[in-house]
């Protein structure tokens, strides 16, 4: 009778057990190294570090491995990142058994945001020289992305200008008292500090209505300006419109964009034009659902020579009178002269 297989803790190896031999030949950790190391990262802009006392800063390109990978495996937090180092086998052979720390690979992120655009180009023209996107069909699409603000701190222009009013109508009254109890009172007459802080606050809601005023907005965080107000799943939030292009081969994303209008009616030919600048050319058919589908866009579509396909939204209901149901028959038009029934 067999017996079952359990873990034997005492278990010696004679000989240390190589790492290598514990990733498979074809596992996507041997690609991101080979593909990373064929980059010339000083070209792509990536700021290199020097350090001449303390401890030595991690590579580059080791970093950049790490942050491919935790990409490839949807592992979006840089502290789940920092943690995959030390307990995911593939993280240990790809950065050498060296575990950078989350800050590390923060800063890495924040400080290279350019050059790692220039890395997503290179991947997609390195797919398609080994004919894994094609231009045939290609998707356009958006999707809103929430932003790290709160909506309770979103600033309103229609609030700001009523709590304005209340404001300078509270100065205002202040103000009275003051004159009033200058003229009774002999001598020096403090104001009081609410008075200061009304002013404090009113300064401060005239600077935020000027700046939305000269962005033309309704919507503005202070802490998070370039968010905007959009409908995310079924409620208003500050949020970003993120567009990608796919192509309809591998579902490769061949161009990406992010971009704060609050919907996709300008997007179509500016995400085509970024898919013709990663591909060098662009697809025959650019597929996009009824949000693009802008006279503007179409028509500038048309000048550029893009080929495009967009799902038109469905016009309102008509009466069964309306014109469109009605064919034009030129030849039957029987014209009156002179006023005499036709």
């Amino acid at each position: 009778m067999s017996q079952e297989i359990r873990a034997n803790y005492d278990q010696l190896d004679l000989l240390p057990q190589c790492l290598e031999d514990w990733v498979p030949r074809d596992y996507p950790a041997r690609f991101i190294r080979e593909f990373v190391d064929a980059l010339n990262l000083a070209e792509l802009g990536f700021a290199q570090r020097e350090s001449e006392e303390g401890r030595p800063p991690y590579a580059v390109e080791l970093l950049l491995k790490v942050g491919v990978y935790g990409y490839l495996s949807r592992i979006h937090s840089t502290r789940e990142l920092e943690k995959a180092c030390r307990e995911n086998l593939g993280l240990l052979w790809l950065a050498g058994r060296n575990d950078p720390d989350h800050n590390t690979l923060w800063r890495f992120w924040r400080d290279n945001l350019l050059a790692l655009r220039e890395v997503f180009r290179q991947v997609v023209q390195v797919a398609r020289k080994n004919q894994l996107v094609g231009l045939i069909c290609h998707a356009v699409d958006g999707t809103k992305i929430r932003a790290a603000c709160s909506r309770r701190t979103m600033e309103h222009a229609k609030e700001l200008k009523e709590e304005l009013e209340k404001v300078e109508a509270s100065i205002r009254e202040m103000e009275r008292a003051v004159e009033e109890a200058e003229a009774q009172e002999e001598g020096e007459y403090r104001l009081p500090e609410a008075f200061e802080e009304r002013q404090q606050l009113r300064e401060e809601i005239r600077s935020s209505l000027a700046r939305m005023k000269a962005e033309g907005r309704e919507h503005l965080h202070p802490q998070e300006p370039e968010a905007r107000m959009m409908k995310c799943e079924g409620r208003q939030e500050p949020a970003y419109n993120a567009q990608a292009v796919v192509d309809a081969q591998r579902h490769l994303i061949v161009a990406e964009a992010v971009v704060n209008e609050e919907n996709d009616a300008h997007q179509l030919t500016a995400m085509i034009g970024k898919a013709q600048q990663n591909l060098g050319d662009v697809a025959k058919q650019t597929l996009a659902d009824g949000s693009y589908g802008s006279a503007g866009e179409l028509g500038k579509a048309e000048e550029k020579g893009y080929g495009v396909v967009v799902s038109l939204k469905d016009p309102p209901s008509v009466g069964e009178f309306h014109t469109s149901r009605f064919a034009y028959d030129r030849s039957a038009i029987r014209w009156c002269v002179h006023g005499e029934r036709c």
